[in-house]
């Protein structure tokens, strides 16, 4: 990948989980990204003609744990450190527009 797609593809990921980076930052990041993507992109060297497709290796079926219920806490003591709660539910931050 060139370096101008490398730089908005950070930007874009930093934009996207609501980070502020320095340029410094985002140089950092560019050289770990590309150092990771180029380590990642050895995996196409890989022979895979007479290999056996499998989605899945260890034989296992829908393993299912027994559901055991254990003590938890209260609705009171789960609220008491919530700094708003309304009618026995956190109250929070909206994030999600309708």
């Amino acid at each position: 990948m060139s370096k101008v797609i490398m730089k908005i593809n950070v930007r874009h990921i930093a934009k996207l989980a609501n980070l502020t980076l320095s340029d410094e930052e985002i140089k950092r990041f560019e050289n770990q990204l590309e150092k990771t993507l180029t380590y990642i992109s050895k995996l196409n060297e890989i022979k895979t003609d007479n290999v056996e497709i499998t989605s899945q290796v260890t034989g296992l079926e829908n393993v299912m744990d027994e559901d055991i219920p254990r003590p938890s806490f209260s609705q009171k003591e789960a609220l008491k450190n919530a700094s708003q709660n309304h009618n026995g539910f956190f109250v929070v931050k909206a994030i999600l527009e309708e």
